[in-house]
């Protein structure tokens, strides 16, 4: 899934954690982190730091890929909306 918003973000974090049966605390204890570093994950996305990010993908089974942009896409980022919805 191609995430476009931080919103999306939380958004397939709850979702995979969830699958998986996981509370909070659980994903948590699993990373080393605390109750509350998962819930602002998934209630303000745009303060997870790249570190987080990783262990939360390797927690729950997902991929992080970084890809280049095609033209039309780079293309579409130029307005300011688009611009302002890419923002983590």
């Amino acid at each position: 899934m191609k995430i476009n918003t931080s919103k999306d973000l939380s958004a397939i974090i709850k979702d995979s954690r969830k699958a998986k049966g996981w509370t909070q605390a659980d994903l948590a204890k699993r990373i080393g982190v605390y109750q509350r570093d998962i819930s602002n994950c998934e209630t303000k996305p745009e303060k997870v730091s790249v570190n987080m990010l990783i262990k939360l993908c390797a927690s729950l089974d997902l991929e992080l890929k970084v890809d280049s942009l095609s033209k039309d896409e780079v293309s579409t980022l130029t307005s300011p909306l688009a611009k302002k919805s890419l923002r983590f």
